[in-house]
């Protein structure tokens, strides 16, 4: 969830992914391990043949499948981007579920690109983000905007 605050020469997008989200993931993540237990444990298979090899790529699959999520879960990031129109300076705070805030400060002169990044999806209307590089290799891409002008707008004062 993207929520932008343009207040006294700043402009703050703060981006969380919420506790509920994080465990809702988890929880779904757990769910495909009942493949590989009812097709190749529960079963208690003594032998090999071509429904072992079968029921194998489906019990990985849904391995797969399932470390996705529980990545999702893990390694979510929140994150908060304030650009300080006075300053002239960029903040960026980050965190996941495992690693701690981090907090970078940047100079408008250590800007090497900015643009706008457009996210195509199949069930709905493209949305817009920021997609900003500095001198060290560190990118932010934040935001969540409904139309390239909306980000354009953000983008105009760097």
């Amino acid at each position: 969830m993207s929520k932008i605050i343009q207040s006294n020469g700043k402009i703050e997008i703060t981006e969380t992914m919420s506790t509920r989200i994080r465990v809702f993931l988890f929880l779904l993540g757990l769910l495909p391990w009942l493949a590989p237990y009812e097709l190749l444990i529960k079963p208690g298979w003594s032998g090999f043949n071509v429904m072992t090899l079968f029921f194998a790529a489906i019990s990985l699959s849904a391995i797969a499948i399932s470390l996705g999520f529980i990545g999702a879960a893990v390694f979510g990031m929140n994150q908060t981007a304030i650009f300080d129109l006075t300053a002239r300076t960029i903040t960026h705070r980050y965190e996941t579920a495992v690693n701690a805030l981090r907090t970078k400060r940047y100079s408008f002169n250590d800007l090497t690109k900015s643009a706008v990044r457009e996210h195509n999806w199949d069930n709905g209307p493209n949305t817009y983000s920021l997609e900003i590089y500095f001198k060290d290799g560190h990118k932010i891409l934040c935001g969540d905007f409904a139309s390239r002008k909306e980000a354009e707008e953000v983008l105009k004062y760097l």
